[in-house]
């Protein structure tokens, strides 16, 4: 059952790309618009985060909330996200950590998922690319969501499952801005179902490759270039692989 913050966020996504809300107006006061829909205002601002992450709005404070549209995220530069397990993780910290941690267990996942397991991982697979036709980019978060989590899971190490519920909320924000700059592109989904092939082979390789390779293009999708030293770091290591397909 969907949570209230997500319900709405549907609900004004499908209003955003109707033109119920035109490109370049503003959304009621949050206060009128909560009473408007009958729900809190903790509620409704969970919903609009959900949003401006996708880039369908940008909340102005003072200004109130703007409707950018599909696509309408490729102008700006991709937020931070602010956690207290984490502490304040910039959008490329996100994608290294990812990098990090996910090929290794989509390796595990590959070698020790059972039937039920990668049934589960196709179906999923197939929601996303069900939900990109459709071009709900918050039913396609939500799938690519459950797709990496299903991973984690399926690696059969208690301590990867226990990390990837920690991170369940900073991977969630992480797999929302490349919509936000490209919309419903339909790469996720192929992308995904070369992860789900690996994984379903048993070969453990080509998954951790799959899984890397969907990474790091999503990361461009984001706006965010690896191969560039981070600016706070000037002793940064690229995770990109080099021509000698070690890392740099």
């Amino acid at each position: 059952m969907q949570s209230i913050p997500i319900s709405i966020a549907q609900t004004l996504q499908q209003h955003i790309l109707s033109g119920h809300y035109a490109s370049g107006s503003h959304l009621p006061p949050q206060r009128e618009l909560a009473r408007q829909l009958g729900i809190s205002r903790a509620s409704l601002r969970e919903a609009l985060s959900m949003l401006e992450t996708l880039g369908l709005v940008d909340i102005q404070p003072g200004k109130g909330v703007r409707i950018n549209g599909p696509r309408g995220g490729s102008a700006r530069m991709p937020r931070a996200y602010a956690t207290p397990a984490l502490g304040t993780l910039s959008p490329r910290q996100l994608i290294e950590l990812r990098l990090v941690l996910e090929p290794g267990w989509s390796a595990l996942a590959a070698a020790r998922a059972d039937d039920a397991g990668l049934r589960q991982l196709q179906w999923t697979q197939g929601q996303l690319a069900h939900a990109l036709e459709r071009n709900d980019l918050l039913a396609a978060a939500e799938a690519d969501l459950q797709f990496h989590l299903l991973l984690a899971q399926l690696s059969g190490n208690p301590g990867l499952v226990a990390m990837a519920r920690e991170l369940e909320h900073a991977i969630s924000h992480s797999l929302r801005l490349p919509f936000a700059w490209s919309g419903a592109d339909d790469k996720p989904a192929r992308e995904h179902e070369a992860i789900a092939q690996a994984v379903c082979a048993g070969d453990a390789s080509a998954a951790a490759c799959a899984m890397r390779a969907h990474l790091l293009s999503a990361a461009q999708r984001s706006g965010i270039d690896l191969d560039a030293p981070a600016a706070d770091d000037p002793v940064s290591f690229c995770l990109t692989p080099s021509s000698q397909g070690a890392f740099a």
